[in-house]
């Protein structure tokens, strides 16, 4: 009689969890429903509807109705993704690093270890491109302070830069340990 009660204890402790488990699939089914919406207002209301198995479970006030209609409108998921994203709607190198008023020192690494396209020494300062379409131009000052004369080939090389005091930016190649001024140009 006791192991009884021990076995009715324990599967009565373990019923909330599979069923909280099973809220959770819902909601997960029902947000990769949602993403195929592209308007980000559509994609949010249909998150919210999607969350509606485990509103219910937990007591909370149910969604509004036009919320989960959003998740009616979408074809069902055939199987769940290893992970769900959504198209990449920027196309060519990402946007210009933000200079502020409060990084006076600098430090956080904007690239690091990255492999460059090109690069072309014939101005007298280094210009680079990188694989996603950045340019980063060496200053003036430190093109006569540093010149570079790399051989290797571009796909050989690797570049780290990083945030330097007052908005400027450091650029280091490979496992040099010369450290060049450098700006942004695309």
């Amino acid at each position: 009689m006791r192991k009884l009660i021990i076995a009715m204890a324990a599967g009565a402790a373990l019923t909330p969890s599979v069923a909280l488990a099973d809220a959770r699939e819902d909601v997960i089914t029902g947000v990769t429903r949602c993403a195929a919406l592209t308007d980000d207002r559509q994609w949010l209301d249909c998150y919210y509807g999607a969350a509606q198995p485990l509103r219910a479970q937990l007591g909370l006030s149910p969604a509004p109705q036009a919320q989960i209609r959003l998740l009616e409108v979408q074809p069902k998921a055939a199987a769940l993704p290893g992970t769900v994203t959504r198209a990449a709607v920027r196309t060519g190198p990402p946007p210009m690093p933000r200079r502020s008023i409060f990084n006076v020192w600098g430090g956080d690494d904007v690239i690091n270890n990255a492999p460059i396209k090109s690069f072309d020494m014939s101005g007298g300062a280094f210009v680079i491109t990188l694989n996603d379409g950045q340019v980063w131009e060496q200053t003036e000052d430190d093109a006569i302070k540093r010149p570079v004369r790399w051989r290797q080939p571009a796909s050989a090389m690797r570049v780290t830069i990083s945030q330097g005091a007052m908005g400027t930016f450091n650029l280091v190649m490979g496992d040099e340990n010369t450290l060049h001024k450098v700006k942004r140009v695309r």
